[in-house]
């Protein structure tokens, strides 16, 4: 299942994308706004599509907002949660192969039919490669939340407790 959410700022996009999803088959909930008129924050938004995401296995989530940046940085505060500001095809697809990422951010500011759909169509086509080295390094990843203090000297030792 594909979980969708959108600010107002991302309305444009996530329109976009559930047309998409829909003209394909592909079962989605959106959990954003549902017209450009309303808006809600993102502290609110991105917590409801990323507990949906890691609720099953095999979920994922789209997120848009007026840059996707907000959107991206929020939801890679969760742990599990890796999010992807996708602004092209070649970003979109690598972003699953190499960083599998489950959750893919768009910008809804200055976004085209024809680019969110290049960056849908490659997103959901592409799959994780299986890198065992990158499975550990998410792992460390999900750790940094959890390291006190700095500066970096040490770094990998404080992540290899924690994890």
């Amino acid at each position: 299942m594909i979980f969708l959410g959108a600010d107002k700022h991302g309305y444009k996009a996530m329109q976009i994308v559930l047309d998409f999803l829909s003209g394909r088959g592909i079962a989605s909930e959106n959990l954003g706004v549902k017209k450009e008129s309303e808006d809600m924050k993102l502290e609110d938004l991105i917590p409801r599509v990323v507990s949906k995401v890691l609720s099953g296995k095999g979920n994922q989530g789209i997120l848009s907002c007026g840059t996707g940046v907000g959107v991206a940085v929020g939801a890679n505060k969760f742990k599990g949660i890796r999010a992807c500001l996708a602004t092209n095809r070649k970003v979109a697809e690598w972003s699953r192969v190499y960083d599998d990422c489950n959750v893919l951010c768009l910008a809804g500011w200055d976004c085209t039919k024809e680019n969110i759909e290049d960056i849908l169509g490659a997103w959901l086509k592409a799959e994780y490669d299986g890198d065992k080295g990158r499975l550990e390094m998410f792992k460390a990843f999900d750790a940094f939340g959890k390291l006190e203090g700095f500066p970096i000297n040490g770094l990998r030792e404080k992540v290899d407790r924690v994890v």
